[in-house]
């Protein structure tokens, strides 16, 4: 996911071109077919943003905000947009943390063979898998949107923006 937490706008735009990908292939990616799949995978994610700054144009990512020393000085109103353009907030994209990559998934999913490989994807989710851990897991969206809130919230007390 290009290192950055996608928001579900950019996540949905990720699984499209990802399955996009993967039924051009017509088969389960392996080894056999790994330059093509490649290729595959190049060409679909042409229509995915290479930029921090297209991503977070188009609202595909999260980003954590920061007064920069020119913003705390200068101390001025605006939008974000003109205050990042002013130099007085700069970002950067949130990680994207996962404990099974779609690379391990894939090593898992082609050691299951072809009955099993579909039973797995039709039947993974989340309610699922909190049964088996006997617990409620995070949602990790919810985690992301609440810390891009908070460097936004942070940049404002910091430049001033919330006194009246």
């Amino acid at each position: 996911q290009r290192g950055a937490a996608l928001t579900p706008k950019g996540r949905e735009l990720y699984d499209r071109l990802l399955n996009e990908a993967r039924d051009a292939l017509g088969e389960f990616p392996n080894e056999a077919n790994a330059v093509r799949y490649a290729g595959l995978l190049e060409k679909a994610f042409q229509a995915f943003p290479d930029s921090h700054d297209e991503m977070r144009a188009q609202g595909l990512a999260y980003f954590r905000y920061f007064p920069t020393d020119t913003g705390v000085a200068a101390r001025a109103s605006g939008s974000l947009e003109q205050l990042v353009e002013a130099g007085h907030v700069c970002f950067e994209p949130l990680v994207y943390e996962d404990f099974l990559p779609v690379s391990a998934a894939g090593i898992f999913q082609s050691n299951l063979g072809d009955n099993a490989q579909a039973h797995y994807a039709a039947n993974s989710n989340r309610q699922d898998f909190e049964r088996a851990l006997g617990r409620g897991t995070l949602d990790e969206l919810a985690l992301y949107a609440d810390t891009q809130r908070r460097s936004l919230e942070d940049c404002a007390e910091v430049l001033g923006l919330n006194e009246s």
